[in-house]
């Protein structure tokens, strides 16, 4: 039993274990931190453009905009997240991201670049 417990504390199982809105608050708090505004679709379901990214960030100390869609651990994107993403990639001005929690580490390192 002790066994079963201890498993449910690993760093891999917390994270099948987030929702993508607890993994949204975390991703927006350590950007807001790191100087972005940051703006979220309230419910992606009622937006006006089907697949559009969860998040929009941008700061203007280092003139950056980020798009990044935010999928639980074993979430997949929709056809229409997909054509969005390419349209936004093709663009080639803009970083486009999509992030599960178990890319930590990137997002760290691509909120907390100057």
């Amino acid at each position: 039993m002790a066994k079963k417990q201890t498993e449910l504390f690993t760093a891999e199982t917390i994270k099948s274990l987030e929702t993508e809105r607890e993994f949204q608050t975390r991703v927006c708090d350590l950007a807001r931190i790191n100087g972005w505004s940051v703006y979220s679709v309230p419910d992606s379901r009622r937006a006006t453009l089907s697949g559009y990214p969860d998040l929009t960030m941008w700061r203007t100390s280092d003139r950056r905009i980020i798009f990044a869609e935010l999928k639980r651990e074993k979430g997949r994107i929709s056809p229409a997240q997909e054509v969005i993403i390419g349209e936004l990639r093709a663009l080639g001005k803009v970083e486009v991201y999509l992030w599960k929690p178990s890319d930590w580490p990137e997002i760290l390192g691509v909120l907390q670049r100057p």
